[in-house]
């Protein structure tokens, strides 16, 4: 004797659209989590390019400072004695690897002439909006005495 199974189907319907609705879902949750974790990966990468921009702003900044502070001698009998300027400077970069960034460097005086020292600080900054990036260094120097 055969069974007939028809009253089996008709348990079953609405079962297959159930599975799917499950599926899709779930497809969507795991197509969101993935999306927030390139989000987030591509913001990290972004924040550490624009940290070590900003850091060589900053260390352009502190090498620009030092020029002016002890420029070259031209004459070795005629040394040029070392000055700091208390304002600040501010540079915009336009070149190629630092397009977007600025620095701003303040030098300052500790002590007197024969024994001065010079503060340096010297702070770069990357970006705009929400993703701007300020790194900053000190430096510290003291003129040779004669």
């Amino acid at each position: 004797m055969r069974r007939s199974i028809s009253p089996f189907r008709n348990h079953q319907k609405g079962s297959m659209l159930i599975v799917s609705v499950f599926t899709i879902t779930a497809l969507a949750a795991l197509g969101a989590a993935l999306m927030q974790i390139n989000w987030s990966q591509s913001d990290t990468t972004t924040r550490e390019v624009l940290g070590a921009r900003a850091w060589l702003a900053a260390n352009s900044g502190t090498e620009m400072a030092m020029a002016r502070l002890f420029p070259l001698a031209t004459d070795k009998d005629n040394l040029p004695t070392a000055s700091c300027s208390a304002s600040e400077i501010t540079t915009n970069f336009n070149s190629a690897g630092l397009t977007g960034c600025s620095v701003s460097v303040t030098c300052n005086t500790v002590g007197v002439t024969p024994l001065a020292q010079y503060r340096i600080e010297s702070k770069g900054e990357c970006g705009s909006g929400h993703l701007k990036v300020v790194r900053v260094q000190e430096s510290w120097a003291r003129g040779i005495a004669p």
